[in-house]
């Protein structure tokens, strides 16, 4: 196995066609962000974003895309908005084999947080699991609206406040992709007011973060796009989601609605929108990310298992730093209550700002 570093602009159209191939024959890979244009999008807004090239006998057979950070450590393409982490394509044992991918990247270590399970070198090197759940669509929109209604009946209700809300603020008018900008300004001052209510860093956050989202809303391929939707009640905007779709799934990734409507669960009302629309042009799946929301517990007919953890080259002070992370949360999940251990966990990725760019 040998591998080769490449900026996102120094990549040939011959690696593009493997990208898509290696994408195309794993169904674990279906999301927007193990698309290269996602990366590409990412390179365009920031220079630390390099992509490992995996070459067996001189063939390529996979690509691992990260922001190396300074001191050595790497994160996942993204970083902190990233909602799916891997590589593309060839497995790589976690033992020797690993180690001399982390080296010749030039990185002590690698964090992530929404690793897929199914990848051995990632669960391997894993301190905690959870799921991702999503609409799974492969069955047909009735097929999942019959699991759904089979689990919960938040569906009716949903419904109920849908004929409502249209009944008393006015017709409902839904848009897959808004181009208004006056609709774009609300909703990150939406998500932006939500967010410091919580006291988190408002939306978008950093600049980087904000010029990429801008760049992924004016992509539209048949691999890859930005979808900003829109809920409307008569003329007036009530809800809105920016997320991103690859030729398979479509990714519920920053939801916001007017604060104001909220009896009527405008955010669910859309959200459900999404997903008949998410039928409609033939994705298998409408992804709702890592998390436990009830929203997520309600609409969610399947699920694909994530984990959270490092690779590491001990012999660096980064490399054991984050070993000895490992092991004490590994600890921690076995003799602490859940709350306790997920607060260890916390705190670890603050200290080290894992995933982070």
């Amino acid at each position: 196995m040998r591998y080769e570093i490449l900026r996102p602009s120094e990549f040939s159209p011959d690696l593009v066609s493997i990208w898509n191939d290696l994408l195309d024959q794993d169904e674990d890979l279906g999301s927007p962000f193990f698309t290269l244009e996602f990366a590409m999008a990412v390179g365009r807004c920031r220079d630390d974003l390099r992509i490992a090239v995996l070459r067996n006998s001189g063939e390529v057979t996979g690509f691992l895309p990260y922001h190396l950070k300074p001191g050595g450590s790497a994160a996942p393409v993204g970083g902190q908005i990233c909602d799916y982490q891997g590589l593309i394509g060839a497995a790589i044992d976690p033992g020797p084999r690993g180690c001399r991918l982390l080296r010749d990247c030039g990185i002590s270590s690698y964090d992530f947080n929404h690793g897929l399970a199914a990848q051995g070198m990632l669960e391997e090197n894993a301190f905690s699991l959870s799921n991702s759940l999503r609409a799974d669509l492969r069955g047909g929109y009735e097929q999942w609206r019959a699991d759904v209604m089979a689990q919960t009946k938040q569906m009716a209700k949903a419904n109920r406040l849908k004929r409502k809300m249209e009944r008393e603020q006015g017709a409902l008018r839904f848009m897959r992709h808004d181009r208004s900008e006056q609709a774009w300004d609300t909703f990150v001052a939406w998500k932006d007011e939500a967010l410091r209510q919580e006291g988190a860093v408002g939306f978008p956050g950093a600049a980087w973060i904000d010029t990429l989202l801008r760049d992924i809303r004016e992509t539209d391929t048949p691999r890859f796009a930005g979808l900003f939707s829109t809920l409307y009640s008569g003329d007036r905007l009530v809800a809105a989601h920016f997320g991103m779709r690859s030729d398979r799934a479509w990714h519920w990734w920053f939801p916001s609605y007017d604060p104001a409507m909220r009896q009527y669960a405008p955010g669910l009302v859309l959200m459900l929108a999404c997903i008949e629309e998410a039928a409609r042009m033939g994705l298998g799946e409408l992804d709702f990310g890592r998390g436990t929301q009830l929203f997520k517990m309600q609409f969610g007919n399947r699920a694909r298992r994530l984990c959270e953890g490092s690779l590491e080259r001990t012999e660096t002070v980064s490399g054991m730093a984050r070993a000895l992370r490992k092991s004490a949360q590994r600890l921690a999940n076995k003799v602490l209550p859940e709350q306790a251990a997920t607060f260890v966990r916390r705190a670890g990725t603050k200290v080290f700002r894992a995933g982070l760019i």
